[in-house]
């Protein structure tokens, strides 16, 4: 039997393990989508409460929270990319 399966598995590709330095980029990166996705929802709310807000003040400052979640979505994004190229 132990032959059997030898002899099957002979031809799939054999994975290799990676070295702590590539393990650690890989769960940085997932950790780094997680953060991305987050920040995407923060600023899509910002921006629901701010067109439900009253007062302008409120608003405005709703806005400009959404305006610096997005910008930090961008930085997030380019760091990913920049990991991802290396």
């Amino acid at each position: 039997m132990r032959n059997i399966l030898k002899f099957i598995n002979q031809n799939k590709p054999k994975l290799r393990e990676f070295d702590p330095t590539t393990i650690q980029r890989i769960k940085e990166g997932a950790y780094l989508i997680k953060i991305i996705s987050e920040t995407e929802v923060a600023a899509r709310k910002c921006h629901f409460y701010a067109g439900n807000a009253t007062d302008q003040e409120i608003a405005d400052f709703f806005n400009k929270e959404a305006q610096l979640l997005t910008n930090a979505k961008y930085k997030l994004q380019e760091y990913y990319e920049s990991m991802t190229k290396e």
